[in-house]
């Protein structure tokens, strides 16, 4: 499995997307299992675990694109979708911050 030398997420192969969004999932599985031991207290929420892993596979295919499109090889790539789709919420809050930031400082330039 190779990866296109085209930005064109359109033009991936199956296996490419499925490995990103996989792997995604998977970071998304591990967060919410290592969380399992300090939420007893709170009943299971079908819902809450579909919203997680959606935002596990957003966050992971928005990683697994970045790093593609500054030519990383795939099995980076596919690291990255997995420890992205692990920190998803986190990893939107710190961009986000990020994000900002930079506005409120191009603001005080002018």
């Amino acid at each position: 499995m190779s990866m296109h030398h085209d930005k064109d997420p359109t033009t991936w192969s199956i296996e490419v997307w499925t490995l990103a969004i996989v792997m995604a999932i998977v970071g998304g599985l591990a967060s919410i299992i290592q969380k399992l031991p300090c939420e007893r207290t709170r009943p299971f929420s079908a819902l809450e675990l579909i919203g997680e892993m959606i935002t596990s596979a957003f966050v992971g295919m928005l990683v697994f694109m970045a790093l593609e499109a500054v030519d990383m090889p795939l099995g980076v790539c596919a690291a990255g979708s997995g420890v992205g789709g692990h920190m998803a919420t986190r990893l939107l809050f710190l961009v986000e911050n990020v994000i900002e930031k930079r506005i409120k400082d191009m603001e005080r330039e002018k």
